[in-house]
């Protein structure tokens, strides 16, 4: 299992925020105050700042780039994956307060947000790197798309349209053809999300891997594969009578066509994920998913 060690006193902090959630304003106007009155520069989003009427406190590159000592979001994992892939080349921790449903990333709810600022004043936390995948579209021999995901890249059909097929290969080594509704590819992370409601195993965070796992496949023997962290996915197309997509984070997603090639591998980017030294990552899973 990971060891944890604390981190450096947060002194300068980055605010991001779920644009729909009716609590913000007032949680945020609280968090502001005790961070401004705490002595810890802080920056927002243009979202944030349009919520509370502070346009003064828009971060800029700049910020980020040289001065943020962390980004915290206030959401859910959703959120988590959104700051994750935007803002992933700041290399800057990522902190949640959680305002969603299951929460396997954040730290605490809205009621101890003042608690999390206290802690992350002080250094009482610390920093988990995660895995991110990175994936390729090729027409034609031509790289047509190209983006990455802490969760998972997923190749899915349309509704109500006929099956798809999906030759796999891992590193030149030809696994599978995969014929149903499309396939996950998952990080560590990613293995409580999507992957897990498709069958797929649960992996710890720490435990760098790729996670293939077939969606609704017409085939009996299709079962998930674990691939090593340094291998090529491969991942061929036919689909002449669907509608199909790369869906990344289950946010960010792209129209393939038929012999399409999508190539999947470890990002060279990593995510790095705030966690307080004491949460171990079994405990949350049993109470998030109601074990015991």
């Amino acid at each position: 299992m990971e060891k944890k060690s604390l981190e450096k006193p947060v002194k300068n902090i980055a605010f991001s925020c779920h644009p729909a959630k009716e609590s913000l304003p007032p949680l945020v106007q609280t968090m502001l105050k005790w961070t401004l009155k705490n002595k810890i520069n802080v920056r927002i989003s243009p979202t944030m700042a349009k919520l509370v009427s502070m346009p003064e406190l828009v971060f800029d590159e700049e910020y980020l780039r040289n001065q943020a000592d962390m980004f915290l979001v206030l959401g859910g994992d959703g959120t988590i994956l959104s700051a994750a892939r935007d803002y992933s080349e700041y290399n800057l921790p990522i902190a949640g307060i959680n305002l969603g449903h299951l929460g396997f990333m954040t730290l605490e709810d809205p009621k101890n947000a003042i608690t999390v600022l206290r802690r992350l004043k002080k250094g009482d936390y610390a920093v988990e790197p995660r895995m991110m995948l990175h994936a390729n579209v090729y027409r034609n021999g031509e790289k047509v798309y190209s983006g990455i995901a802490l969760n998972d890249v997923v190749i899915q059909k349309a509704p109500m349209l006929r099956v798809i097929k999906i030759n796999v290969s891992i590193s030149g080594n030809m696994i599978n053809t995969y014929q149903g509704d499309g396939l996950i590819v998952s990080t560590p992370t990613g293995s409580t999300a999507y992957s897990l409601s498709a069958g797929g195993p649960i992996v710890p965070p720490w435990v760098n891997v790729l996670i293939i796992c077939p969606l609704n496949s017409h085939m009996l023997s299709a079962r998930p594969v674990i691939a090593a962290e340094n291998e090529v996915l491969s991942c061929r197309i036919a689909c002449v009578h669907s509608i199909v997509e790369l869906v990344l984070d289950g946010q960010s997603n792209f129209k393939l066509l038929n012999n399409d090639v999508v190539e999947i591998v470890k990002s060279e980017t990593t995510s790095h994920i705030v966690v307080f030294k004491e949460r171990n990552f079994f405990n949350v899973l049993r109470k998030k998913m109601n074990w015991g």
